[in-house]
């Protein structure tokens, strides 16, 4: 891997999360109508570079949305402790792709300074915002994992994709109960 590759698997931006996560989406939408499921980047470490640079933003961000909600000081006590538990979770996740990234030669980047989650004015907006989160992740991460190539790293994903489904799936019934 040459500086130019290392420098940018260092600039994590919100466009090249976006960039991958249209790829997965439309991956996925190409394996669902046609049951194709061609890999959408080489599989090599340069690519699992820019899956796990991804990946870290999307964690960066998680950890970031449940720290909002958490100081909105709208959260029910249940709802908060369910959120600083998914958190914590986000921050195991991101360590550890962190580590991924340090095996690969490349060091981490930090969060955003800031990210917008917009006007956040009831616990149902936060729980909608984490639920969204944990969404993109779900998508982000079943599609890209197949095309991991380090195998430990593959691991790690596959952990971490079970952790983001129980998240988007524990939100999506307290949205539905909220509705009821």
């Amino acid at each position: 891997m040459n500086s130019d590759d290392i420098r940018l698997a260092r600039k994590s931006t919100r466009r090249d999360w976006l960039r991958l996560a249209c790829a997965a989406s439309t991956g996925a939408a190409v394996y669902l109508l046609t049951g194709n499921s061609k890999p959408l980047f080489a599989q090599s470490p340069q690519g699992d570079i820019g899956i796990l640079t991804a990946a870290l933003y999307l964690e960066q961000e998680a950890i970031a949305a449940y720290q909002a909600g958490a100081e909105s000081k709208l959260l029910s006590p249940g709802i908060l402790s369910v959120a600083v538990a998914f958190q914590s979770d986000h921050k195991y996740h991101r360590d550890g792709i962190g580590g991924g990234l340090k095996s690969l030669g490349v060091e981490p980047a930090g969060p955003e300074k800031k990210y917008n989650f917009g006007h956040l004015k009831t616990e149902r907006d936060i729980l909608t915002l984490a639920r969204d989160r944990e969404n993109g992740a779900v998508l982000a991460y079943g599609t890209l994992a197949s095309n991991i190539k380090t195998k430990a790293i593959l691991d790690f994903g596959a952990n971490v994709l079970v952790d983001e489904v129980r998240h988007r799936t524990i939100l999506d019934s307290v949205l539905a109960t909220k509705n009821a």
